[in-house]
């Protein structure tokens, strides 16, 4: 790694010169000069009452001055995750037979697992490399695989788990997903409608007809000798095979949005759509009787029928159980992995999706009710903002939403219908980016009754600033406007920003400070009516030479903090706004979207990466001292009485508290060291995280406080 550090910099200084060198080492030095990783012994878990304090004799490597401790509320149930195996690739369906697992991969064929030691799933055998499968089916001793335009390849099941291939079926159009009913299989091929073959004996498949052409069929189930098909993502069609390999259309299903999947389960079915997970009974098959709707979780986008429960994705890296009959769902986990596909024994789930292989969940370590408190949207929030306890959500769907945080009731007002993207200040005043829709002005004076003042149809925006009397309002790659607000009923567009793709944009001082995405952190000063001079501008140096996609900006004092992306977080001295310089950079985990500041901390929040808090006292030497994952993140964020209020995009609003900071962290020796830390003031189970200026470690459930 040492050689590779070197090599790079030699680059750095033919590229770039003496500047880029001092930049590498400034970057790289804490790295270069140190010893031993970070690695922490898993302590004994404690059970005490919220009032005690708690203390951790650690034993590792890596232990020095610099270290921080903090106990962070376990918002995920991550230690219910009890193994797991790398797998490349994107993962669509699985299934469990005895004690093989079968993972069909969207370009990597079919893989066999062994998962007789359920904790260490091994890779046994892989079949049909190249291909990509989308449905496994099995049947009488045989496996059906769905492969798109590769058609349908049928496979016999040997006792030991390998397989052996009997025969290929070609398709019209795409292999999506089959079933078997009175020894007909029936496809789902898209566009193609629904073909039907004679599978009877499987080593000779005959094509019988093809049905509904002009339908877009995606999925198919059995309930009771019918046939319940998906179709064009609007209803639920139900039919009963008839002679000569017809059906005929017997009931229907059709919900009033969207519906993303289906699944029929124990007399039930479930459609997840746009506003949650509705629930039918199936006492009469063709006549499916509506009982209730889940909506506690926001979006549902994939259902995974299980022993006596739904499991349901949230298409982002969040999973739910249901139960027909309870009216919430229970058993939260996020698991910074999109689940495509699980299968289910008596104690563990094996949950496979994109890029991170297979996970293994002990059920009986699953929280059964969510650890935060959610605050449920119908649409996606992009911002949010608390006044006076109200807080205020920029919903991408909803419009403008309002919650009193001191009632407990779930109530949420809808202030404005037209579409939120971000929220902007000005004494008594809220401005509302709305995309193409405006800007719309608020009254917040009576912070339960906001006004609608004004709103400016004209002026397309995404994000917002103030300075002084203008408000600075981006629009992506359309640039950046200035607007004279002395008068919000007649505001007055300046000369703005025409060449610039601006993705936030903040204001201290006179100065306006642009995140660009091809420019890097972009200065300005306002001269006379409202114009912008540039005066200022760095980016990183080859070979990170780009301000990455998802960057932020705010500024404090002397200092401007990036959200930079994939890159972390970058702290640029502005005191001399026209030579600024990066002194220091930080690691953060996902992808960095947002970025909030309060006292000597940052608060980021990122993409697959959840919330970093990073120490800022000495914005030269930045220290992360905890992360709270949560998936599925967009931009905003903001801290009250030490709770983090941030946006979850489909899921709405949480409310996180902060991470309790250590009284006493005692180094005895580099393998040794004591730490002391105060009681949180919510119950909960907690883990402990320790961070050095380069990286950290969390013990996950080490104390729980009751």
């Amino acid at each position: 790694m040492k050689r590779l550090l070197v090599v790079l910099a030699f680059m750095m200084f033919f590229v770039g010169g003496v500047p880029a060198l001092v930049f590498f080492w400034n970057y790289f030095s804490d790295y270069v000069s140190s010893q031993d990783s970070l690695r922490v012994e898993m302590p004994s878990p404690q059970e005490l009452p919220l009032g005690g304090k708690t203390v951790f004799n650690l034993r590792g490597t890596g232990f020095s001055k610099d270290i921080t401790a903090s106990l962070i509320l376990d918002v995920n149930s991550h230690g219910a995750i009890v193994g797991s195996l790398p797998l490349e690739g994107v993962y669509n369906k699985s299934l469990l037979s005895g004690d093989y697992l079968y993972l069909a991969n969207t370009y990597g064929g079919l893989k066999v697992l062994d998962v007789s030691n359920p904790l260490q799933p091994e890779l046994l055998r892989e079949y049909q490399n190249g291909r990509s499968i989308f449905d496994i089916y099995r049947h009488d001793g045989y496996l059906y695989l769905c492969c798109g335009k590769s058609g349908v390849s049928i496979l016999r099941i040997r006792q030991d788990g390998t397989l052996q291939h009997v025969s290929d079926i070609a398709v019209k159009n795409r292999a999506i997903n089959c079933r078997i009913l009175h020894g007909n299989l029936f496809v789902a091929e898209g566009e193609g409608g629904l073909s039907v073959y004679d599978v009877q004996d499987p080593a000779q498949a005959r094509l019988m007809n093809t049905l509904m052409s002009g339908s877009f069929v995606a999925d198919v189930a059995i309930f009771e000798d019918l046939l319940y098909l998906l179709v064009d993502a609007k209803r639920i069609e139900i039919y009963q095979p008839a002679e000569l390999r017809t059906l005929q259309l017997v009931g229907s299903v059709q919900p009033s949005e969207k519906i993303f999947d289906f699944a029929v389960h124990q007399q039930h079915l479930y459609i997840a759509g746009e506003s949650g997970v509705s629930l039918y009974d199936l006492d009469k098959p063709r006549k499916p009787e509506f009982l209730q709707q889940w909506v506690d979780f926001g979006s549902a986008r994939k259902l995974f029928p299980g022993a006596e429960q739904i499991y349901v994705s949230d298409n982002f890296s969040g999973l739910r159980s249901i139960v027909a009959g309870a009216m919430e769902s229970s058993a939260y986990i996020s698991l910074n992995i999109n689940p495509r596909t699980i299968s289910e024994t008596t104690n563990y789930l094996y949950i496979a999706g994109t890029n991170r292989g297979l996970l293994v969940v002990d059920k009986r370590k699953l929280s059964l009710q969510q650890a935060i408190p959610t605050i449920n949207t119908s649409g996606s929030v992009q911002d949010l903002f608390i006044s006076k306890n109200r807080l205020y959500i920029a919903d991408g769907r909803g419009g403008v939403l309002l919650k009193n945080l001191d009632a407990e009731s779930e109530e949420v007002t809808t202030v404005s219908s037209r579409w939120g993207k971000s929220f902007v200040v000005k004494d008594n005043l809220l401005f509302v980016a709305q995309g193409k829709q405006g800007i719309e002005v608020l009254d917040i004076s009576d912070p339960g009754d906001p006004q609608s003042v004004a709103a400016w149809d004209h002026c397309s925006s995404l994000r917002l600033a103030v300075s002084k009397n203008y408000l600075l309002s981006s629009n992506g790659v359309s640039g950046l406007n200035v607007i004279d607000i002395s008068d919000v009923q007649h505001p007055v567009i300046k000369k703005g920003l025409a060449d610039v793709h601006i993705l936030d944009v903040a204001a201290e001082n006179g100065l306006i400070y642009v995140a660009s995405k091809n420019e890097g952190l972009i200065i300005y000063e306002r001269v006379e009516n409202g114009k912008l001079n540039r005066i200022g501008q760095i980016q990183t140096p080859f070979p990170a030479n780009q301000f990455d996609y998802a960057a932020a900006v705010d500024v404090k004092g002397d200092f401007a903090y990036v959200a930079n992306g994939r890159s972390g977080l970058l702290i640029i001295a502005v005191k001399n706004p026209r030579e600024p310089r990066i002194i220091s950079s930080i690691d953060i985990p996902g992808i960095c979207k947002g970025i909030r500041l309060q006292g000597d901390k940052a608060f980021v929040s990122s993409h697959r990466g959840g919330i970093s808090v990073v120490d800022i006292a000495n914005p030269e030497k930045p220290h992360l001292v905890s992360n709270i994952f949560l998936s599925g993140l967009s931009r905003g964020l903001q801290v009250v009485d030490d709770i983090i209020y941030v946006a979850q995009r489909d899921r709405g609003v949480v409310a996180v508290p902060t991470p309790v900071m250590a009284e006493k962290v005692k180094i005895v020796s580099a393998e040794q060291m004591q730490v002391t830390l105060p009681s949180p003031t919510k119950p909960g189970r907690y883990s402990l995280q320790i961070g050095s200026l380069r990286e950290s470690v969390v013990k996950a459930g080490v104390v729980n406080y009751q």
